[in-house]
């Protein structure tokens, strides 16, 4: 666990071009930093807004009429990838190197989800949500939020012989922040004449959020007490990621402000980049079904930029 909270505080660090002994930079190279991160991260957000209400069955059936009615209610657990280049471009930048040789670092996922049967049609409707507050995790600040929604279709219904064949469409609304305390330290800026600002006893977090449309087809079959699957999906996501320093804050602020469109008070600073993306993937697993319960594993890859995820299920359903 030390090692993993040296790694994570050290990221957020050479991220902002900042030594735990205090650090003199430019306010441009700090952009530049948070904007490739940034551009990075939400490349991978809308992927990972997807996890969660990856059920096996492509569909499960109507809540009426039907005996029995079809629902389910259940935890899953995962994640996703992803790159972890702007971090090593950003570290070598200031002739630092990470605590680890990996091209993909992860963004966890958990959820707690539930999925009814339609009326009459044959469709269903899943809602899932997941939820950390803002605590302190071992010396870091953390939060989390997923909520999304979604609705499918069945196209084939599936009997003994054929399979279940669905499409769907889903809205999901992800948000997360990893934060750690820093030590003091100095900003310069040359443009509007040059100043400087001072940040003292500032408490660095990274931020993210986006809005996702996900469009998704599933295909899966029952065989006694598995239940294989597979289908493809496309996610067009509107993410927000950036920085806030929460910190006491003297020198020339109003000039930083204006000349690099940062909100800066003597309380803290803040920059937020907006990206949209456009990503398919690929996904399927199985579950093992046991009476009623129903443990699902699955995986998922992205073919926008290479990354993977997995997610491991528990679930009741009817």
């Amino acid at each position: 666990m030390k090692k993993s909270k040296k790694t994570i505080i050290l990221t957020i660090l050479l991220i902002f071009g900042i030594s735990t002994g205090g650090f003199s930079l430019s306010l441009e190279d700090i952009q530049d930093g948070v904007a490739g991160f940034s551009s990075n991260i939400a490349q991978s957000l809308p992927f990972n807004s997807t996890l969660g209400l990856n059920w096996s069955n492509a569909y499960i059936g109507k809540l009426f009429p039907s005996i029995p009615p079809h629902f389910g209610a259940g935890l899953s657990l995962g994640f996703t990838t992803f790159d972890s280049g702007v971090i090593n471009s950003m570290a070598a930048l200031f002739n630092e190197s990470l605590p680890w040789d990996m091209d993909k670092l992860i963004l966890p996922v958990y959820t707690a989800e539930a999925r009814i049967g339609g009326l009459f049609l044959p469709f269903d409707v899943g809602f899932k949500v997941g939820y950390l507050p803002e605590i302190d995790l071992f010396g870091l600040d953390v939060n989390y939020l997923l909520v999304g929604a979604d609705v499918r279709y069945a196209v084939m219904e599936g009997n003994i012989i054929l399979p279940q064949i669905s499409v769907g469409v889903g809205l999901n609304y992800l948000e997360g922040g990893i934060g750690v305390r820093g030590s003091n330290f100095t900003v310069d800026f040359d443009e509007g004449g040059g100043g400087s600002l001072t940040i003292a006893n500032p408490r660095i977090g990274l931020e993210w959020s986006t809005y996702t449309l996900d469009l998704r087809a599933q295909i899966s079959k029952s065989f006694i007490i598995i239940t294989p699957y597979a289908g493809i999906g496309a996610t067009y996501g509107w993410s927000t990621a950036g920085y806030n320093i929460r910190a006491d804050i003297s020198g020339d602020i109003n000039e930083a402000g204006e000349n690099y469109g940062i909100v800066i008070t003597d309380a803290g600073m803040s920059s937020m980049v907006d990206n949209e993306s456009l990503g398919f993937r690929a996904f399927g697993g199985l579950s093992v079904n046991l009476a009623i319960l129903k443990i699902d594993l699955a995986g998922l890859y992205s073919f926008s930029d290479g990354n993977y995820g997995v997610s491991l299920g528990f679930r009741f359903q009817l």
